[in-house]
């Protein structure tokens, strides 16, 4: 396999990098292809199950661990540890996989250091298998090439490329707001985060989110250097720099950006899924509203009535709504039908 000659933080904040416009010669537009990809994987998504297994692929069994376990604690800061199932596997074929499956000491550090599952840290890496694609909801590349090699990988016309997708797409407000209620903006993600990993990612977000000229692949460290000699020198540089004129400004090279990266793009994977989740259910909930009271004899229909008789036929999809929630769709839905009939 030919080394990836593209620096891995350069891809984690570099999504346009990755996308080339149509050849029907209309203007591109990259939002909308964003979005487009967004609602292919949606789409992919099954809801029934209630919950979503996530799963990060690297290829040297050190970025992934730290990736499932940063999803993991964003997950249970949104009250989602039970929707969201992060996990980690490494492509053990790729000449940067280690030889040894036990979790690097310095990835143990990083763990410790932001405040991760030290169980998940450290528990024996996984090697990557496409079986996963029927395992799994979604597969998270880490890089480009890592993405790349899985799908050079499926068999022809599978129909898992909308399953696979890189984790700097994360980064995108267009790709993970694609069903949100409310208009997203940056405080959206920022949100997403617990105030001590905000305060992490915050001095190197506006270099993350800005358009990919802000960097190049000469100015952004490959992280891959640093595997050459060890991980030690790789997660040891500073956070903060003092510039040429003495001002300190944030180290755009090494692991600290790369952290940055990864915490809000795993606090994007998060608000993609979960209003995935909660768009499915909205849809599952009117598709039961248009069947079951559709006619102007259903107006006699009380909310408190037409609650109960969905409850007891359709438990598995009234039961992921509150019954205020139920309450107002219903109500909503009734009164829709009596502006269609009287």
């Amino acid at each position: 396999m030919q080394s990836s000659t593209i620096p891995l933080v350069f891809v984690l904040v570099s999504v346009a990098c990755a996308f080339s416009p149509g050849s029907n010669g209309a203007a591109f537009s990259l939002s909308s292809y964003q979005k487009a990809r967004a609602e292919e994987t949606s789409k992919s998504l099954d809801a029934s199950r209630f919950h979503f297994q996530i799963l990060f692929v690297d290829n040297d069994n050190f970025h992934g661990r730290i990736a499932e376990g940063m999803l993991e604690q964003i997950a249970e800061y949104n009250d989602a540890l039970f929707t969201l199932f992060p996990f980690s596997a490494t492509i053990e074929s790729s000449r940067k996989a280690p030889t040894e499956s036990d979790a690097p000491v310095e990835a143990l550090a990083v763990c410790e250091i932001l405040g991760l599952c030290s169980t998940k840290c450290s528990a024996v890496g996984t090697a990557f298998h496409l079986s996963y694609f029927d395992e799994y909801d979604l597969i998270i590349a880490l890089d480009d090439e890592i993405h790349a090699q899985i799908l050079r990988s499926l068999p022809a016309e599978s129909g898992y490329e909308q399953k696979c997708r890189r984790l700097s797409e994360f980064l995108s407000i267009d790709f993970c707001g694609i069903h949100s209620q409310t208009k997203m903006t940056d405080a959206s993600l920022q949100n997403m985060m617990e105030p001590e990993s905000w305060e992490r990612a915050q001095p190197f977000y506006d270099i993350i989110m800005k358009d990919s000229s802000c960097l190049s692949s000469g100015s952004a460290t490959n992280w891959n250097d640093y595997v050459s000699t060890n991980w030690s020198d790789y997660v040891s540089q500073p956070r903060i720099m003092l510039s040429k004129n003495g001002a300190a400004v944030p180290n755009t090279n090494g692991w600290p950006m790369v952290e940055s990266a990864m915490l809000v793009a795993c606090a994007g994977i998060t608000r993609f899924c979960l209003d995935t989740m909660n768009a499915k259910f909205d849809t599952f909930f009117q598709s039961l509203l248009d069947q079951h009271f559709c006619r102007p004899e259903h107006l006699e229909y009380s909310v408190e009535r037409a609650d109960d008789q969905l409850r007891k036929g359709s438990c598995s999809i009234t039961g992921y709504f509150s019954p205020e929630q139920r309450h107002a769709r219903i109500e909503q839905h009734l009164e829709d039908l009596r502006r269609k009939f009287l």
